[in-house]
């Protein structure tokens, strides 16, 4: 076994043939990891004693999610440290809850305030604050070899309209988790596969559909078969539409017409809506509460990121593996991925110190030490392929390094993420519960077109 940090202490073990992920029983909450998630308690703290420093140090100053010793506040309190000592700079960190981290942006930000020097951004927003002239362009910092030192999704996601805005922290990708208990009461061996002959959605569907037979033939249980984690959600369900080779949205980022009104979209959100409407998928729980359904032991199959079986706590209970494609598009298995981000205020006065804080913390160091006690998935290629080359590597992290490397797609990049997610999300749940998946789907390319018509250029 081998321990990880994943904003909360992961056990993980990799064994061989049937990639088995050790944890058990249940606990509530699911974490969002690496999808650009945080700490969800308390307010604004700071990891100085907030003085700025005396004589000739400099001091930057950064404002982030996490509060707390268990959080990004504490996490990253020794890289800080490890970067005032190789380079003399001080670092004064602000800490603030998830939500309260976006609206302290909004405010320092649009009211020109000079008082911070580098942000967290959450990858949704980086198209927003970089139109919104919120964030420095980044591309006088980084050379072409520093970029291509990222994967090519990960990068993409933090450039919008060709100007780099946003460097990556880390990233995320999802896998295929299955609870090996319940497949064994069911009598199901999951067929072997790998990264280039994977289990197909069908595949899966099919096994979900077998195991609830054996287990729960008459639908009393309350057990499900196959469903997302962020279930109604555009981060994990538009892979399915990826995964048939359709886009996110318009190469402009703000039209959904000629997109999501196409064959693969339709395909797509059909396939999903017959898993409900078989009883395989689930109907009524939200993406807050299937993570704990899996936990609990109530799911046979779920699609979920990385942190999805941090609140298992019983042995040899969960296996994992690549994530599924769709029969016939093979060569188009995609993931959903993205994560967070470093921006530089476009109203500092220290940039030059900004952008070196940032190359240390995404691709020096500081990202080493960052990703040895994170456990999220790295953005860095070299880190990828040190995972893949590591025989002592848990399996489930060689997986995430593939995908990451191989299959991710980028949410929709677009300033108005926004928008393009509430329309979204909405359709998908219209989907799930019955709708007409056609007109679901034009109807959201109309209201896509209407919330953005004032910000159309």
């Amino acid at each position: 076994m081998k321990l990880k940090k994943m904003m909360s202490l992961i056990l993980v073990t990799a064994m061989a043939g049937s990639m088995v992920l050790t944890g058990c029983g249940s606990s509530s909450g699911d974490g969002a990891g690496g999808a650009s998630s945080g700490d969800s308690g308390g307010s604004a703290s700071s990891s100085s004693d907030g003085e700025k420093a005396q004589g000739d140090t400099v001091t930057i100053k950064w404002i982030s999610q996490g509060t707390g010793e268990d959080g990004w506040e504490g996490m990253t309190r020794p890289i800080l440290e490890a970067y005032e000592e190789e380079t003399g700079v001080h670092v004064e960190a602000e800490f603030y809850t998830f939500s309260d981290l976006f609206e302290v942006i909004e405010t320092k930000a649009a009211a020109g305030n000079a008082d911070f020097d580098v942000m967290s951004v959450d990858v949704t927003y980086v198209s927003k604050y970089g139109t919104s002239g919120y964030l420095e362009p980044l591309d006088q910092y980084f050379s072409d070899e520093e970029k291509a030192k990222w994967d090519d999704a990960s990068y993409q996601a933090g450039v919008w309209d060709g100007t780099m805005y946003g460097a990556p922290e880390n990233t995320s990708t999802q896998e295929l988790y299955y609870n090996k208990t319940l497949l064994d009461k069911a009598g199901i061996t999951i067929p072997e596969n790998d990264a280039q002959h994977r289990l197909t959605y069908e595949q899966v569907a099919e096994l979900a559909r077998q195991g609830l037979e054996k287990i729960d033939p008459d639908g009393t249980q309350g057990y499900i078969g196959f469903d997302f984690q962020q279930v109604s959600r555009v981060y994990q369900m538009n892979m399915l539409a990826n995964a048939m080779g359709g886009k996110n949205i318009s190469d402009d980022g703000y039209s959904l017409d000629g997109v999501i009104n196409t064959q693969p979209w339709i395909d797509a959100m059909t396939w999903y809506q017959n898993l409900v409407n078989d009883g395989i998928a689930s109907r009524g729980y939200d993406a807050d509460q299937l993570g704990d359904q899996f936990a609990a032991g109530k799911m046979l199959f779920i699609v979920g990121g990385t942190w999805t079986p941090a609140n298992m706590t019983c042995d040899d209970e969960v296996g994992y593996t690549y994530a599924p494609c769709f029969e016939g598009h093979e060569d188009q298995a995609a993931t959903s991925t993205g994560s967070w981000y470093f921006g530089i205020n476009s109203k500092s006065q220290n940039k030059d110190a900004a952008a070196d804080f940032i190359k240390f913390f995404t691709l020096g160091k500081g990202s080493d030490m960052w990703l040895e006690v994170n456990g999220d998935v790295p953005s860095r290629i070299d880190k990828q392929e040190e995972i893949a080359n590591n025989p002592d590597a848990p399996m489930d992290m060689k997986i995430a390094a593939y995908e990451a490397a191989n299959t991710a797609v980028p949410r929709a990049v677009t300033p108005v993420f926004g928008e393009y997610s509430t329309v979204l999300d909405q359709a998908w749940e219209d989907v799930r519960n019955g709708a007409d998946v056609e007109e679901t789907l034009n109807n959201a390319v109309e209201q896509f077109a209407s919330a953005v018509a004032a910000y159309k250029k």
